[in-house]
């Protein structure tokens, strides 16, 4: 449904924390795949969305089977301003409705010296405004739950579903290309404890997730956040539905 997609795969438990070592190739890994979509498809932004053993239906709800031994997969969607296709639409339809894009034989051909030499220039405009939500005082004071690592949980101020929490570096950071490596293998560290938390509080088995980078992408705060979402077989909806619903009726932004 989407051209501009790449995935980030990582062998192994899903619900393991990332090593340093992965955490930093992972980013790596990142800012390369961000740098090829850009060059090859004009991506002014980028959405991740990710899992943790979690895995849609064909209703796209629901958890059919474990698969915390299936790897870590971490999605990239190349983002234009004013495109009509979102990701978070496409994650709320039954698998059969669908549509890949139409292959583009010598795409992988083009892509290949992008993500082996990748450009130094990546231009991802951060959300307007001198004020970042993500350093307010408030964040601390009202909404935080715990912290480590440099990396803090908390409660938003507009939740979706429960349980929701949005998972952020302590310290100012914008764009994701700009994350350090050991903020990646705590932010890693941060959804496994998150998703223990949501097996006591709601029995939740599993975590999906998003994350908006560039004002292309609809990011609308100046700082890093990851948007998490507790998974169960007997969830009544997808939270992406509940996302999109909150879009004008018939219009398809991207979110």
């Amino acid at each position: 449904m989407i051209d501009a997609h790449l995935a980030l795969y990582r062998p192994g438990r899903q619900d393991a924390v990332l090593t340093p070592d992965v955490g930093r190739d992972m980013i790596e890994a990142y800012r390369a795949a961000t740098a090829a979509l850009q060059a090859e498809f004009g991506s002014a932004g980028f959405m991740i969305t990710f899992a943790v053993n979690w895995q849609p239906d064909h209703d796209a709800i629901g958890e059919p089977d474990s698969i915390a031994d299936a790897g870590c997969a971490v999605h990239i969607f190349g983002r234009r301003a004013g495109e009509m296709i979102s990701p978070v639409r496409a994650m709320t339809l039954q698998r059969s409705r669908r549509r890949p894009p139409a292959p583009d034989p010598k795409l992988g051909d083009r892509l290949r010296p992008l993500l082996a030499d990748p450009p130094a220039t990546v231009i991802v405009e951060p959300p307007p405004g001198e004020l970042c939500d993500g350093c307010a005082g408030s964040v601390l004071t009202d909404q935080e739950r715990w912290r480590g690592g440099g990396v803090r949980v908390i409660r938003p101020r507009r939740v979706l579903i429960d349980p929701h929490v949005l998972v952020l570096p302590v310290r100012h950071v914008a764009s994701l290309r700009d994350l350090e490596p050991d903020e990646v293998t705590s932010l890693s560290a941060r959804l496994v404890e998150s998703l223990r938390q949501f097996r006591l509080g709601s029995g939740s088995t599993g975590l999906s997730g998003f994350a908006n980078d560039g004002v292309a992408a609809r990011q609308e705060t100046p700082h890093v956040h990851l948007h998490v979402y507790g998974r169960s077989v007997g969830e009544p909806v997808n939270p992406y539905q509940r996302l999109a619903a909150y879009l004008p009726p018939g219009a398809q932004r991207p979110v």
